[in-house]
């Protein structure tokens, strides 16, 4: 049975408008999610579509590469796209921080980057730093408890897509 979830984004429990649609049922005028391959199948209609359009980026190899889908193969269809899911397998797969990073700093993607599937306390304040911004996590845990997190590593060591320039930069005068 499927753990119940809720979305928080920008610090706060929001409702989630959104539907992951898979490849073979019809969009109607519902925001949706769909996956890379029908992004890419379908890139010519969806931009004449109404209702916004996300796309969900897998992580894991499921018939792809040995690392998952290429993060970069969205850079055609970034201006249509609302929201990037980046889906997290399992907690030891990271993928979808460099994911996050890329979409940011190197492709300027500026929607609503959202954290899906194993997105656990310990990791909630590193996909912040790398630019995510949404976050589907299980319904049980308090958004309080989520801003504890967020807030819980006071010093950085590596510069990320936030401004913090990490503590060997400032410990080197940098």
């Amino acid at each position: 049975m499927p753990t119940k979830t809720h979305l928080i984004s920008n610090g706060a429990v929001i409702d989630d408008t959104w539907v992951l649609i898979d490849d073979e049922t019809p969009l109607d005028d519902t925001p949706a999610i769909i996956s890379l391959d029908r992004l890419k199948a379908e890139a010519d209609a969806l931009r004449s579509r109404n209702a916004k359009i996300g796309v969900v980026i897998r992580t894991n190899t499921q018939g792809k590469t040995k690392l998952g889908e290429d993060v970069r193969e969205l850079a055609p269809y970034l201006d249509m796209l609302s929201t990037i899911a980046i889906d997290f397998p399992v907690y030891r797969n990271g993928r979808g921080y460099s994911d996050a990073r890329i979409l940011r700093e190197e492709m300027g993607f500026e929607g609503e980057l959202r954290a899906i599937g194993e997105v656990l306390f310990d990791q909630w304040s590193f996909m912040a730093r790398c630019g995510f911004d949404t976050f589907e996590i299980d319904a049980s845990i308090p958004v309080e408890k989520f801003k504890e997190a967020l807030n819980e590593l006071s010093e950085a060591y590596q510069p990320a897509v936030d401004n913090q320039r990490g503590v060997l930069w400032r410990r080197h005068g940098l």
